[in-house]
């Protein structure tokens, strides 16, 4: 009776050190899925990020190409001598026109394209 006894708790010490053991492989599992989880959810947060400023970019991309369909459509406006840069909704110009009137016609063209949110009219009156 006592060997069947210390066999028996010999073998509850055994299963009970393998269910601590079960437990801490669980516990270690499921701490390596929630920081496989967190480091997923970091990395989409970061895409998203990314694809945001990208997606920025591309909207300075167009306001610039709109500003300067702007100033080349209209007649009075020699276009080849204004550079146009845009960044986070400012639009920038610089160059040389013939007049006065012409510098203020440039800018208020790219302020009416959609999307600007200022102009910066650096552009000045030179020989053409």
């Amino acid at each position: 009776m006592k060997k069947m006894t210390l066999a028996t708790a010999t073998l509850l010490g055994l299963f009970t050190i393998a269910g601590c053991s079960q437990e801490s492989a669980d516990s270690k599992t499921e701490d390596a899925m929630d920081s496989a989880s967190q480091a997923a959810e970091d990395m989409g947060e970061a895409a998203k990020a990314q694809m945001e400023q990208a997606g920025d970019y591309l909207s300075d991309a167009q306001i610039t190409a709109k500003v300067k369909t702007a100033l080349f459509d209209n007649g009075g406006i020699d276009s080849a001598n204004v550079s146009v840069e845009t960044r986070d909704g400012t639009v920038y110009l610089s160059g040389t026109l013939a007049s006065d009137n012409a510098v203020e016609t440039a800018g208020q063209l790219a302020a009416g394209v959609e999307g600007v949110e200022d102009v910066e009219n650096d552009i000045v009156v030179g020989g053409n």
